[in-house]
């Protein structure tokens, strides 16, 4: 009989994860339009400066050397530039974005300037260099636009414009195997008998790893049966780049998923000092990480924001990046022994973070109600109303 891993902490478990683990599919090119949700598998440089030219950043009188009056001797508007230069005591009216004469000096706001019909008076003179964007001030050539490693978004696609990038070189989307096991578990949407339950851990994370941008392989339910579960890990870790399972992973004895991993492969941790979510393991199967998470979706919730998005981002290729934590007062009392760290539903009220659910494991009827997880540290036994706490809003931790 195999030895049980000791339980770890969660800080423990996720540098185990960012020291054994990283990028696990090739390199494909794209066009940038159907890059938003990629993750870039080299970094993209500009090959031109921006701005290209020294342009005007704001609406009013370009001016050539002097200190004024300047006789008005043209115009430039965006992509209509002045031909020709300012010469001694001239200016040209000139408009947001348009490239400045060559010549200029210096922008002068029409809010400060005073027109005596043909000449132009700034008041006071700006100083030299004012208002101008110079070319290359944003980038010059060879400098690194956006690093390997960054999940594209929508804002990163006017730059990618800006820089003339019509294609990136990507990571292929991550596989992933999704299966669940128990003998009570029913797909969404069927008929239920007492003793059975719906399997919500399956929608949702359906809905979570699809965000992530995984190419998901969805397994049926599998029975409580430790040779039906063996098979279909052995199938699934060959292939797919991960294999997540939800149920099965504690320690009563139709909990088969630890013991499988054990037999088939290696088990890297059992067991998390956490709450929810204690019962959470990652092994490795034929060299393919296999996640073994809770059977309560409100601790599959939690330890897939923790952990399993940690691992999944690193095995996408996306580079690590911290979760938020905000730190505010506590409107809640509240009590537990050390040594797991807890996360609770929670909300920001106008006094400061409020705790929406007392038990918060085995449903998900808080989501309507909480817009984070509020976090309590391992050796904190006792919260009481004001004492700073920290929180962490679901626009961060979730996908």
């Amino acid at each position: 009989m195999s030895r049980r891993l000791p339980m770890i902490t969660l800080d423990d478990a996720l540098a185990l994860i960012a020291a054994r683990f990283g990028p696990a599919t090739a390199s494909v090119e794209v066009d940038s339009a159907s890059a938003p949700g990629r993750v870039l598998a080299a970094e993209v440089t500009a090959t031109a400066p921006l701005p290209a030219a020294d342009n005007s950043a704001v609406d009013g009188y370009a001016l050539g050397p002097g200190d004024g009056p300047f006789r008005i001797v043209g115009r430039s508007a965006a992509g209509h530039p002045l031909a020709g230069p300012l010469g001694e005591g001239e200016a040209a009216r000139i408009f947001t974005g348009a490239v400045v004469p060559e010549g200029t000096l210096r922008v002068a706001m029409q809010e400060c300037c005073r027109l005596d019909g043909a000449l132009v008076v700034p008041e006071p003179p700006p100083p030299p260099g004012a208002n101008i964007r110079r070319a290359g001030e944003v980038l010059k050539p060879g400098d690194v636009v956006l690093p390997a490693g960054l999940r594209i978004g929508a804002l990163h696609l006017g730059l990618l414009a800006d820089i003339g990038c019509t294609h990136l070189a990507v990571r292929a989307p991550l596989r992933v195997a999704l299966l669940s096991s128990g003998d009570e578990l029913r797909p969404a949407g069927s008929p239920v008998a007492p003793h059975q339950v719906i399997d919500s851990n399956r929608p949702l994370m359906r809905g979570l790893l699809t965000r992530l941008g995984c190419d998901l392989r969805e397994w049926p339910i599998l029975p409580d049966d430790r040779a039906a579960i063996a098979d279909a890990l052995t199938m699934a870790a060959a292939e797919n780049d991960l294999v997540i399972t939800t149920a099965g992973m504690s320690v009563g004895e139709e909990d088969h998923i630890p013991a499988v991993i054990r037999a088939a492969g290696t088990m890297l941790f059992h067991r998390v000092a956490l709450k929810p979510g204690r019962p959470v393991g990652l092994g490795l199967i034929g060299g393919t990480p296999v996640l073994g998470l809770p059977g309560n979706p409100g601790a599959v919730a939690v330890t897939f924001a923790l952990i399993g998005q940690c691992l999944v981002r690193l095995l996408a290729g996306e580079m690590p990046r911290p979760l938020p934590r905000l730190t505010l007062p506590a409107d809640f009392s509240y009590e537990k022994p050390a040594g797991d760290r807890a996360l609770l539903p929670g909300r920001l009220g106008p006094r400061g973070i409020e705790r929406v659910a007392r038990n918060a494991a085995g449903n998900l009827a808080w989501t309507v109600g909480a817009d984070g997880f509020i976090e309590i540290a391992e050796a904190t036994q006792r919260i009481a109303p004001g004492d700073p706490v920290a929180f962490l809003p679901f626009s961060g931790v979730l996908p």
